[in-house]
């Protein structure tokens, strides 16, 4: 803990302002009630979330640039204008948006070789996670039709996971160890579309919850499953999702991420001392 919400009362009263009071009162349940402790855990939150923003801004460009890249060996460098690639209307929205943060001068010339660079870099990690999902509806009625992102995964995406087969293997074997109910081992990962995007949709939950500021004591809320992620199993997941594009890069966020101190030193309620015994 760095100690930063220790000091005179002023300066509490500083970080007290600048924090509204009913997201103050999630780190006040967590230290039930201890407003020092409250403090603490709010300055370890954001150091938290700055450990895990730091491995993601690595693993994000990574993963876009393996998306982008068999993509790219499959369809030609400008890919996503190719006819046989058919985003839905969410790709096709999020594609739009990154196209219109380009420079005019850019928009101007489409065909050139650096713009495919160049768009790749506004596209949000919720574009490439969307591309590994199962497919929405295109247009409108009478013209409204189903997509199939398993074509586009077969046809290239899949190729952006060269470690992908084994890290499934890895995690299924990880959970039949866990259980050995049957549940389970219908449950088991396997190297397909929906279960990468499952990895990814819970980095990029966790990315969105760290981006926006939100508190990390109480897990990550996984967008749509009802459930919560620790962050300990979120930062397994970011590691995860590095082994299946390139593990050596795993390998490098292991020897240099900060979040497994961060984690580690989380403030705790100081131990309840011996009641006194009064002098005899």
């Amino acid at each position: 803990m760095t100690g930063a919400a220790q000091g005179a009362p002023h300066v509490h009263s500083g970080l007290d302002r600048g924090i509204s009071s009913p997201r103050f009162a999630t780190f006040e349940r967590a230290a039930e009630g201890d407003a020092n402790l409250a403090r603490d855990l709010y300055v370890w939150n954001r150091d938290l979330a700055v450990a895990f923003l730091a491995d993601i801004a690595i693993l994000e460009v990574a993963l876009r640039n393996a998306i982008h890249d068999a993509a790219t060996a499959q369809w030609g460098t400008h890919w996503y204008s190719n006819p046989a690639v058919i985003f839905d209307d969410r790709s096709t929205r999020q594609l739009s948006t990154a196209w219109n943060q380009l420079p005019k001068s850019v928009q101007r010339r489409p065909q050139d070789p650096d713009v495919p660079g160049r768009l790749v870099a506004q596209c949000m990690f919720g574009f490439w996670t969307n591309l590994l999902d199962a497919g929405g509806y295109r247009g409108n009625d009478p013209r409204r039709f189903s997509t199939d992102y398993d074509i586009l995964w077969n046809a290239a995406l899949k190729h952006a996971f060269p470690g992908g087969r084994l890290e499934a293997r890895h995690e299924r074997a990880r959970i039949l160890a866990r259980s050995t109910s049957a549940a389970a081992a219908e449950e088991e990962p396997a190297f397909t579309r929906g279960w990468v995007h499952g990895v990814c949709k819970s980095v990029n939950d966790l990315r969105n919850r760290v981006a926006h500021h939100e508190p990390l004591i109480n897990g990550v809320p996984l967008n749509g499953q009802g459930r919560r992620m620790s962050s300990d199993e979120a930062h397994r997941r970011c590691l995860m999702l590095a082994r299946m594009v390139d593990r050596d890069l795993a390998a490098w966020l292991v020897a240099n991420s900060t979040v497994p101190a961060v984690l580690g030193c989380r403030p705790r309620p100081a131990p309840r001392s011996a009641q006194a015994v009064p002098p005899t």
